[in-house]
Order: C-alpha cells, then structure tokens, then sequence
C-alpha cells in the first residue's frame, strides 16, 4: 500500500481563506468609503437613489484596501458601491492579494463584497476562478456557489461550492470535488471536503476515489492530516494497484514511513501470488516489504487447480532480504484444508526460493487416505505440484485398512513420494517398522510385522503393492489369530481422523491433538 497523497491542499485552501482573513481585517470599524480618481463625474435626479456616476479610471480606498474599476454607481450617503468593467481589488504596499473581475457590488458599513463574472483571485502561488465569489463579513463566512476553479503551479481543484467559516477555522468544498496533481499524476474526486486551518487535517465526506498512475483509493468518509501524511480512509475502503487489492472498514495510512493498517472485514489480493488473505487486523510494511494478518486470519490460494485455505492466530507474507522472493510464515494454531491434503500444525514456514514448506510442532498432514505425523515435516513443492514429503523423528504414516486395522509405516527418516497427486513410494530410514494387513476377496488374511534397517514401500491405487527390504529384516507374515491384539500397533500409534478439518470452515477450530491446553509453542526463526 504505497498510494502518494502528496496533493498541494494546504497552499489551494491558502488562497481561500487569504481574502477574506483581508476582508476581516480592513472591516474592524466603520469607516468611509474613499473616491481617489474618476476622469468624468456625473450626478443627478435621473441616477439611481441619488448614486454618483464616476467613468473611467475609477479609484476608491476604504482603509488600504484599494479597488479600481472602468466606471461605477457610488452611494456615498449608503456608504457602497457598483463597480462595472475591469474591476481589480488589491491592498496598499501588500502584494499577498489581488482580486479581478467584470463586476464588484461593496458595502462599506458591512464590508460585504460581492464579485461577479470572470473573478480572478491572486496571491503569491495560487490562483482562484469563478463567476461569483461573496464575503459575508458579519458571518465571517466566505462563499461561491456557482463554481470555481483554483490553481497552482501543479495542482487544480475544482468544485460547484466552497465556504469559508472563519469563525470556526473551517473551509468547505461542495459537490463535484476534483483536486487533480501534475497533470492528471494524482486525482481525487469526491463529493464534500472540509479543511480545519488550526490543524491542517481535511476531511472527506461521501464517496470518495484516488487516483494515480499505479494505485486506486475509495472510501466515503475519511481524513487527511497536511502536517504528518496520516490518512484515514473508512466504509467501504479500498485501495488497490497492479499487484495486490486491499479491501477493509478503514485503513489508517502513514505516506512518510509507508505503513499501512486495516481493520474489520479485510480482503487483501496478491495477483502476482494469485492468493487472497483475509481477517480483522492486517499491517502493511514498505521496509521491509511485510504484511501482517490477525484475528480471523485465513489465506485462500489456488494449488494442483484446487482451493487451499490457511488459518493461523497470525499470519505473515513478506519479502526476503534479497528482495526477489516470497515468504509466507503462519503461527499458532495451523491448519490446512484441501480437497485431497488437510495439516494441523503448530506453526508453518515457506518460501519460493526452495518451494520448501516446514512444518513445526508436531505436525499432522492427511493425504487422502493416509495420515502423517513427525515431530517436524518438510513438503517439497516442485510446478505448482506437492513432488515428496520428508518426516524427521518419530515419523509414522498410518492408514485405515477396515474398522479394526491399520496399515503403518514409522522410522526415524521417512520420504513420502508423489506422482499424479497421488503417494506412489515411501521410503523409511533408520528403526524401519511396518504393519500391514493383506487382504484378499474375503477381506484380511493376516498381519505383517517387520523390522530393518532401510524399507521401501510401492504403493497403487493408495495402497501398499510392494514391500522392498534393502537390509536384512526380522518379521513376516502372521495369522490374525496368533498375534495379541495388543500387538497390532507400533508405539505411539495415534488415530487422529477426528480432528481432520473436513471444510474449510474447521481450519477456524483448532482441536489439541494431546489434550492440552496450550501446545508447546515452536518459533520459526
């Protein structure tokens, strides 16, 4: 989330107010309305409530307010004035501000103006457009209703209505709100703005968009504060770019250190990683590159052309220090579903440079028939296609013959080998033990116990075809009858298909595999 938002509000709404701060300032008594120069005088009956008519090269002074004009109605006993053809309000030996127009309607005892027709507003850096711009000096409120647009050397912003409310800070832009930054780099567009002069935050009202080269921005309400590059953007937020969309009830951005944090109904879209995170908290990191998921935390990502959904207590995807892959780590309470692979583990670790996935703390991995369980598990990700799996200590794969066996398979070292998304081998080092059931077309015919050093098992169709010994091996084939039923396991055999997420809504329930309250918590480091 790396949106600029660096639109050149402070100097457009400098110009705003600077007027009428003036007009405030000239108005503190009542004072008289000055004539400085006219080339041709005239006054009569026939003029309008006993105005002067004064014609060419007009000059009234009212304090060190000047205003000239091409010709004007002054009425001297009302103390105001009609100022016709290029008008142009300016200040003695004060360059700050300067005010042209077609047309000027002033009061001097209200010290009221009223501009009209091709208004033009001035100071140092700025420039206001418009055709009707008034200052209601009793209100200390400043307005134009008809439209105006105000630029500076890189930003534009236009809008049907703008008001300034002095007497609470306040300024107002209304209905069709466009600022608009180097030519179109940086846009906004929105229905209400609001700018607080005391603490230089604006505000946003209604439906509100972002817009730049790379990067989209909504929300309907939110603010902007001038002074540290804070924003909050709320209902119905989004921001989005080429790689990744956030979506949230609001998002609390930082443009200086590049942080972002969102809350409430979070959707947050990698297109690159063609993965989608969801949650209540996620934090946002340029450096380094990070993203941090909480509190309902789930990733959904397409594997093998089928849906994977991930939940932990906290979830992370940031960039390496080499700044060319991925890392996805998940913490506490893991756990997996696919249609054919389900895991329950502690904590998870993977990373696109070796496609390596770890999982830590007595995991549990079941694969279509088969369950899997180690003290610690590596899956190798080779195409988009889970190749193998290695399990190291105590690991032991079981799977259900009928209601009363189980075929297993346990050593120190075990490797598991897929084909067609389907284990085709298991090869089993160190302390090799197995347990198996041969069946025939009447159902089991027996046990097979061994033992050796190094075993590998072929497996077709799920289950076990071939058995080769690559060491010598004690064990064989014995009748059901002959073997205590105690005997029909090896140690810690488990039968954990209860605690199997069979949904993608059980990867939200965590069931302790040891009856525990907590686990033992491992840390990828």
């Amino acid at each position: 989330m790396y949106i600029s938002f660096s639109f050149k509000i402070k100097h457009i709404l400098f110009l705003f107010i600077i007027l009428f701060i003036t007009q405030k300032n000239v108005a503190q008594e009542n004072t008289q309305v000055e004539i400085l120069n006219a080339n041709y005088f005239r006054s009569n009956k026939n003029i309008a409530n006993g105005a002067r008519r004064l014609i060419g090269n007009v000059v009234f002074r009212q304090d060190n307010t000047i205003m000239e004009c091409d010709s004007a109605y002054f009425y001297s006993l009302q103390n105001t004035f009609d100022a016709f053809g290029h008008v142009h309000l300016y200040k003695e030996n004060d360059n700050s501000i300067n005010v042209k127009s077609e047309f000027l309607r002033h009061n001097g005892n209200t010290k009221t103006a009223y501009f009209r027709k091709n208004v033009v507003l001035r100071d140092t850096q700025i420039v206001l457009y418009t055709d009707s711009l008034d200052y209601n000096i009793k209100k200390d409120i400043g307005y134009y209703i008809y439209g105006a647009k105000i630029v500076d050397s890189a930003t534009t912003l236009t809008s049907t209505k703008g008001y300034y409310y002095n007497r609470i800070n306040t300024v107002y832009f209304k209905n069709n709100v466009i600022i608009s930054h180097n030519k179109g780099e940086y846009q906004l567009f929105t229905d209400t703005l609001r700018y607080n002069t005391i603490t230089d935050i604006t505000y946003f009202f209604g439906p509100t968009k972002f817009y730049n080269d790379t990067n989209y921005m909504y929300a309907e309400y939110g603010w902007y504060n001038t002074v540290n590059n804070k924003s909050l953007f709320k209902r119905n937020a989004l921001y989005t770019n080429p790689k990744q969309s956030i979506e949230a009830d609001s998002i609390l951005y930082d443009r200086d250190n590049e942080h972002g944090i969102a809350y409430s109904n979070i959707v947050a879209t990698d297109s690159l990683q063609n993965i989608i995170i969801t949650g209540n908290f996620l934090e946002v990191f340029k450096n380094p590159d990070k993203l941090i998921v909480t509190d309902s935390a789930l990733i959904t990502t397409i594997f093998e052309k089928d849906s994977v959904f991930l939940h932990a207590d906290s979830l992370i995807v940031q960039t390496d220090t080499s700044g060319e892959y991925r890392e996805f780590k998940a913490f506490y309470h893991t756990r997996i579903f696919k249609s054919n692979f389900q895991v329950q583990t502690d904590s998870l670790f993977f990373s696109t440079v070796d496609s390596i996935i770890q999982f830590h703390g007595s995991p549990v991995m079941w694969v279509q028939g088969n369950q899997i369980t180690a003290k610690y598990i590596e899956a190798f990700i080779i195409n988009q296609t889970l190749d193998n799996f290695k399990l190291y200590d105590d690991g032991l794969i079981i799977s259900k013959e009928d209601s009363n066996y189980f075929n297993q398979v346990k050593g120190d070292k075990i490797i598991g080998y897929f084909k067609h998304n389907n284990l085709y081998k298991i090869d089993i080092f160190k302390k090799s033990e197995t347990i198996y059931f041969p069946t025939d077309e009447y159902g089991v015919i027996g046990i097979n116990k061994s033992k050796s050093k190094n075993i590998t098992i072929l497996l077709k169709h799920n289950e076990i075809h071939r058995i080769i010994y690559r060491d010598t091996y004690e064990g064989g084939l014995l009748p059901l009858e002959e073997l205590n039923p105690k005997n029909t396991k090896v140690r810690n055999f488990i039968w954990l298909e209860d605690k199997r997420p069979q949904n993608k809504s059980d990867v939200f329930l965590w069931k302790d595999i040891n009856n525990e309250d907590e686990k033992t918590k491992s840390r990828i480091k």
